[in-house]
């Protein structure tokens, strides 16, 4: 790749969430041989970094605010035949492309998976940046809480902390005496105050359980 032998392989991370997308880029920064050229957050940032970089790997999410990340990679592809492309989302069922991109697809990954194996990293980070201001009960929001945690009711909290704590929606309605759908619900409400998708909330919740006192 790039046909250059000690050259770094210049990677692109296509990633609408900004603190997964950071964490990616600080995860890849520690292989050697691997240089994080640039991080974009919509279809139109990726076509415009791609055009500047032409990077030799894109790690990419396939739905993005603006439209889908196949979008990137195919323009990719057709200015640079040689690079490759991994998948990196939760929800890789709905993944469609031409057959050039098919080709140049080295892995799909689902990203919950990948969460995980990344979640010593996130809960460092968490810690560091002391995510969180101000709870809405008026006391400081506990240490490895995300972002926006005033949002959440009371409980709100209570279903991530049972979130992370590896229980279901099932499970977590058995324990608050909830309907399945009203836990669902809860579920629902958390990852749009919190700003995550579905599949992120599994592993914010495990870092936060983690860090609790």
């Amino acid at each position: 790749m790039n046909g250059c032998s000690g050259m770094a392989m210049n990677c692109l991370i296509l990633e609408d969430q900004a603190l997964l997308a950071d964490l990616l880029a600080r995860n890849l920064a520690t292989y050697p041989g691997l240089k994080v050229v640039g991080i974009a957050g919509s279809v139109a940032e990726g076509r415009r970094l791609c055009r500047e970089h032409t990077p030799d790997l894109l790690v990419m999410d396939l739905m993005l605010p603006d439209g889908l990340g196949v979008e990137v990679a195919e323009q990719l592809i057709r200015d640079r035949p040689e690079a490759r492309v991994i998948v990196l989302s939760a929800e890789c069922q709905r993944l469609q492309c031409s057959r050039h991109l098919h080709n140049a697809i080295v892995a799909v990954i689902d990203k919950t998976e990948a969460l995980e194996k990344l979640q010593h990293q996130v809960r460092r980070l968490l810690v560091e940046a002391r995510l969180g201001g101000e709870g809405a009960d008026g006391g400081e929001a506990p240490a490895g809480a995300p972002a926006h945690w005033d949002r959440l009711t009371r409980r709100e909290r209570e279903v991530f902390q049972l979130i992370g704590e590896g229980l279901s929606s099932e499970a977590i309605a058995e324990r608050l005496g909830l309907s399945v759908l009203t836990a669902r619900t809860h579920r629902k409400h958390i990852t749009s105050k919190l700003g995550i998708k579905g599949g992120e909330l599994v592993l914010l919740a495990s870092a936060f359980v983690r860090h609790a006192p």
